[in-house]
């Protein structure tokens, strides 16, 4: 079994890297207005090297940087542009978590977060460090600054993002305490009291963490080392593409777009390409300084996912179009995704080629196994056996051709049935299928299967067990889920 392991990637200049299409040249400043105050939340590197730092008022980080230009914070553009990036992490993890600054259990220091589990991917992408390159080659391209930390829960991955950068890498028992997600208070008292370090705050009993602390340090404790739920919320691919883009200035001309409309696409590609996915109709809209709209449907011959490609027939398009007002805002609208189609990619070129043999798979198969692992790749076979946890297993070899009948059956079965306590609040679509086998082996089962729906919408394959009717009601069980 593959042991978990978490990249985290944080985001220390989010509110100003998220908008890199508007602020590619210059200095720039994005500031905060909390009552009479205007404070600075991230400001671009030259500001940061002439002195600006994140919390400080405007009219000192104007002496630093006299120059840069001022941008006003958008919370609701931050965390639409970090659900982008969620996407483009998908190509690494089905298991990906974000936040933004501010939203717990993270800091509140101006970072946004992305956090996903890539112990599944390092063989497939060759490694961590060949893994990490990547990642950080993509990030660089797309202009967002990061710390990245990796680590066997997703909170000790994140307080790895933390640390100095000569300690990201140190034990975990030496990190920091300003690693951790503390509020001020919490991490001023733990420093009066002496504690340092991560391993000085776990040398202590719980009882005595949770006497002097409370409980929300030792549930964080908890979920840093693993012995909780980590309790992110996930992250879920969209059906469809949506996204808007506000200009940090009025564009007169559809050739001003142009570069704008390169990141924005670029964003779109990085997420098709995480989502292994591809569209074929896309919308853009061009919001105008007085509220009125143009549409651009594009309607591509084939399904694409390239940025390069979205980029020539965009421009294409923007050549018949006369702007009647100012742009002030942009819009991208996809219709729902399509699976991307993996014949180009470089793994199975050779066998994707006209003119060659079916038995060119077996080369492929090589490939895969001698990169993922011989176990993870073989044949499915359908044995001859009719109770279903039996019915299916892999081999090394292709199958014999077998029939294998017009009957339902889930994809995804349970390797033990979960007893259902109340099947009365279940709708019952189609049944009984009546199975019956297994007593030559002293594992034999009497059962009714049935198709059903519960209150969530999901469609379940239940049973009955027919023998456990001699002593009292017979109990139902899940089975399985269709897709």
């Amino acid at each position: 079994m593959t042991t978990a392991l978490w990249l985290a990637l944080r985001f220390p200049h989010w509110p100003l890297d998220s908008r890199t299409g508007e602020t590619a040249d210059g200095s720039w400043l994005v500031v905060e207005t909390r009552g009479s105050r205007c404070f600075v939340v991230a400001a671009t590197a030259d500001a940061v090297a002439a002195g600006v730092r994140h919390g400080m008022d405007l009219a000192d980080a104007r002496l630093r940087q006299p120059d840069a230009g001022v941008l006003s914070r958008r919370p609701a553009g931050e965390r639409a542009a970090l659900t982008r990036l969620a996407g483009w992490a998908w190509q690494y993890s089905d298991h990906v978590h974000l936040a933004c600054a501010g939203e717990p259990p993270y800091d509140t220091a101006g970072g946004s977060h992305l956090v996903f589990e890539i112990g599944a991917s390092l063989r497939l992408f060759g490694g961590r460090r060949a893994l990490r390159r990547r990642i950080a080659a993509d990030l660089k391209r797309f202009g967002h600054r990061h710390a990245a930390g990796i680590d066997s829960t997703p909170q000790a991955a994140l307080a790895r993002t933390r640390a100095p950068r000569s300690r990201a890498r140190t034990e975990r028992a030496a990190l920091p305490l300003s690693c951790l997600a503390l509020d001020a208070d919490t991490l001023a008292s733990l420093q009066a009291s002496g504690f340092r370090t991560l391993g000085e705050l776990l040398a202590l009993p719980p009882a005595t963490l949770m006497r002097r602390y409370g409980a929300a340090l030792l549930d964080d404790l908890d979920r840093l080392q693993g012995h909780r739920p980590h309790g992110l919320p996930l992250y879920r691919l969209p059906a469809r593409y949506r996204t808007r883009h506000e200009l940090t200035g009025a564009v007169v001309t559809t050739q001003g777009l142009v570069f704008v409309l390169r990141r924005v696409l670029a964003d779109l590609a990085a997420f098709l390409r995480g989502a292994d996915a591809a569209i074929q109709h896309l919308r853009l809209i061009l919001i105008h300084e007085d509220d009125s709209r143009t549409r651009l449907d594009l309607r591509l011959n084939s399904p694409a996912h390239d940025a390069a490609h979205f980029e020539r027939v965009v421009n294409d398009r923007l050549t018949r179009v006369e702007l009647t007002a100012p742009v002030v805002e942009i819009g991208l609208a996809s219709e729902r995704l399509r699976r991307r189609e993996q014949a180009q990619s470089q793994l199975l070129s050779e066998a994707a080629r006209p003119g060659v043999e079916p038995g060119a798979w077996p080369a492929v198969l090589d490939r895969l196994r001698a990169r993922l692992g011989h176990d993870a790749v073989g044949w499915l076979h359908a044995p001859d056996a009719h109770r279903p946890e039996k019915a299916s297993a892999t081999g090394d070899r292709p199958p014999i051709e077998t029939p294998t009948g017009n009957a339902m059956r889930p994809l995804w079965l349970y390797a033990h049935p979960r007893p259902i306590a109340a099947p009365e609040t279940l709708t019952f679509i189609a049944g009984p299928e009546r199975i019956e086998s297994g007593w030559w082996d002293a594992q034999a089962v009497r059962r009714d299967y049935y198709r059903a729906r519960d209150r969530r919408g999901r469609l379940l394959w239940i049973y009955r067990d027919l023998d456990a009717a001699r002593g009292g009601p017979s109990p139902y069980y899940l089975h399985g889920l269709f897709g």
